[in-house]
């Protein structure tokens, strides 16, 4: 047998390549999973970024419209929602936290999908249960779909047939239900059903009837039965309503369903138990219960800033109803103490766009007994005034952070137009301010 002998400098190369063989070996999993993670871009001008899968969390960060972040897993959060675990650059650190995945546009695989197509229709039968604290019940089987319902803890469904969801690759049931007395079809999630009754909050509601009285400055009347659940409506102290039904809130409190009357429209929604009363005790009666004092004032008054924001009711935390510029003519019709910073409000009645409206500003906001002498009927945010004001925001939204204040008569270029957070239009603009180009959002009725 003929041996083989190696230099030393070949016996050092035999073990390079050895030891670089083996550790591709180790890291090759791991560059295949990295590789196959998908990534996400923001949809929203904003977004926040949550320390867990809740819109009640602390916020990490905050995201611009187009950054992207790549994903680690996908969770439920506790808003029955599908919330991605991500992981991005920011002002050059590295960060993780969670989003909600419907403010993300996605691309990539997850290579978690069995299935590639999503669309076979399969048959279900039998009953399930609600599982979260509140589910939400699609118009077809995809988180991108729209709302069709919101199912709280233990409710009951009837299967109709199963699919896999074109976006996740998961389970989703076509499923039945009643509600309001009605029977409803959507489309719910599969992980979000039991096939035993999870107990916890009522899985129904029971019918009452009678009236009630709102026994706090300001109630919200709320979707659901739940303090998680979106604002419908903001009563004030004494409004009647009208009681439909009650169930256990997935606070374990008891909330009334309720019908009311606002500006004229029926509406209805959930308030919990303990903020109505069964008389009105001592507000200032039925459905207005807006003024602490002379609820039967008519005293003429004028705007006197060159914009004052009219709020639906007497909070800066209220939303704005309009925007009225200097030298409006309003008549004050009530008055009462902001619950929120003690100050005096006053109820105002007054014309814009044709349309009689009311609303609340702040008493420091009016000079009371004096008119204008031009029409009553005011400017609705469009800044007659030669001393008006626009606040351009970082934003689509009252809430963002103001970028810049632009007087009457300043040239901009539009750059686009959005429906901004509070349903308004919007209009992306640039300018010039001090010599330095600058882009930002004013209401689309601020331009002409």
């Amino acid at each position: 047998m003929r041996s083989v002998l190696y230099t030393r400098k070949q016996q050092k190369g035999i073990v390079a390549v050895l030891l670089l063989a083996l550790c591709l070996l180790l890291l090759g999993p791991a560059f295949r999973t990295e590789a196959a993670r998908p990534t996400g871009t923001v949809k929203n001008p904003i977004l926040n970024v949550r320390s867990s899968p809740s819109t009640n969390s602390s916020i990490v960060c905050k995201l611009t419209q187009g950054t992207k972040v790549t994903i680690i897993s996908d969770t439920t959060g506790d808003d029955g929602l599908k919330w991605y675990d991500v992981f991005f650059s920011y002002n050059g650190d590295a960060k993780e936290g969670f989003v909600r995945a419907d403010l993300l546009n996605v691309s990539g695989s997850s290579g978690s999908s069995s299935s590639s197509s999503g669309s076979s229709q399969g048959s279900a039968s039998g009953t399930r249960y609600v599982k979260p604290s509140v589910a939400i019940v699609r118009s077809y089987a995809s988180t991108n779909a729209d709302i069709r319902s919101r199912l709280s803890k233990g409710s009951t469904v009837t299967l109709l047939s199963s699919k896999t969801g074109s976006d996740d690759g998961r389970t989703w049931y076509k499923v039945s239900f009643t509600q309001n007395g009605s029977e409803v079809q959507g489309y719910i999630r599969g992980d979000l059903l039991v096939e035993s009754n999870p107990g916890g909050s009522s899985s129904g509601s029971t019918d009452v009837s009678g009236t009630r009285y709102v026994n706090g400055s300001v109630v919200r009347v709320r979707t659901y039965a739940s303090t998680n659940a979106d604002i419908r409506s903001r009563l004030e102290n004494g409004t009647t309503v009208s009681l439909i039904s009650s169930k256990t809130g997935d606070d374990g409190k008891l909330w009334y369903k309720v019908s009311y009357s606002l500006n004229g429209y029926q509406m209805s929604g959930y308030i919990r138990s303990d903020l109505l009363s069964e008389s009105s005790s001592g507000s200032s009666g039925s459905s207005s219960g807006s003024s602490s004092g002379s609820s039967s004032m008519n005293t003429p008054a004028t705007i006197r800033p060159a914009v004052a924001n009219i709020r639906t009711w007497a909070s800066t935390n209220g939303d704005i109803r309009s925007k009225l510029s200097q030298g409006t003519n309003v008549t004050i019709i009530g008055e009462q103490n902001g619950p929120d910073d003690g100050r005096k409000w006053y109820k105002i009645s007054y014309s814009s766009g044709g349309a009689s409206l009311t609303g609340y500003i702040r008493s420091d906001l009016l000079n009371v007994g004096s008119t204008s002498g031009s029409s009553s009927s005011g400017s609705s945010s469009s800044g007659n005034s030669s001393s008006a004001v626009a606040q351009v925001r970082t934003y689509a939204s009252p809430y963002a952070d103001i970028r810049a204040t632009l007087e009457n008569g300043t040239k901009v270029s539009i750059i686009k137009r959005v429906t901004g957070e509070d349903g308004q239009q919007w209009t992306k603009i640039a300018f010039t301010q001090n010599g330095t180009e600058l882009e930002g959002y004013v209401p689309s009725s601020l331009l002409k």
